[in-house]
């Protein structure tokens, strides 16, 4: 069987799931102690990135390890309307209309469509439902009580782990060609994740990702 795995940020639509959650949070007057307590520890570490001090993707898997904790203390029920509310209000007004006719045409093929994000797997569930894919790989919540304890489990599913995550996903599934299937990424954290099937697609790719497409004879689905 052949599969067509999608990222999502950036590749699906053009926002970030970040500001997904921020927006919620302010637009709801919820959560926002740990919102600003997650922002004010992660966001300077984006000038180490840009000094070369911190590698963009261990920056990316510690953002998306530690993002758990906006979500700190809330009930599970109370985190899954925000979570349609996600997928609902931010999302959907920027999905790229383009990626979505693609993800169909591999739907209308018979092929098995996955999310795969290190996106929270409860968030990633929601969204796909945008789009009737049920299939997601992500980062899991750690819960108790009721309730999301702020942590995830690890690693993140960011950079090389994200295919450490999809090999766990398929590792009953013997019925997977991944020589035969597709991937789709916008980010050369995801170069790993391309680079395990057989039909790579850079979508509106960095500059990074873009030569190393064009280098390897890849399919460029490039900015408009």
């Amino acid at each position: 069987m052949i599969a067509a795995i999608f990222d999502l940020d950036g590749t699906l639509y053009t926002g970030h799931l970040t500001y997904a959650i921020s927006e919620h949070h302010r637009t709801h007057r919820m959560q926002r102690v740990p919102l600003y307590a997650f922002m004010a520890l992660h966001w300077p570490m984006w000038g180490f990135v840009k000094a070369g001090i911190l590698s963009e993707s261990s920056g990316r898997a510690i953002w998306a390890r530690n993002l758990s904790w906006t979500l700190r203390g809330m009930k599970i029920e109370n985190a899954a309307a925000a979570f349609r509310w996600i997928a609902e209000e931010y999302v959907r007004p920027r999905v790229r209309e383009h990626m979505i006719a693609r993800l169909r045409e591999h739907q209308d093929a018979g092929h098995r469509v996955i999310l795969l994000s290190g996106t929270f797997v409860p968030l990633l569930s929601e969204i796909g439902q945008l789009w009737g894919v049920t299939e997601v790989v992500g980062t899991p919540l750690i819960t108790q009580n009721g309730r999301y304890t702020g942590g995830s489990k690890r690693p993140a599913c960011q950079g090389q782990h994200k295919v450490t995550w999809l090999k766990r996903h398929l590792a009953d599934d013997s019925k997977i060609n991944l020589g035969k299937s597709f991937a789709y990424a916008d980010s050369i954290t995801d170069l790993a994740v391309l680079e395990s099937v057989g039909h790579p697609v850079a979508v509106h790719p960095d500059p990074l990702l873009e030569d190393v497409a064009q280098e390897k004879g890849w399919e460029i689905i490039a900015r408009s």
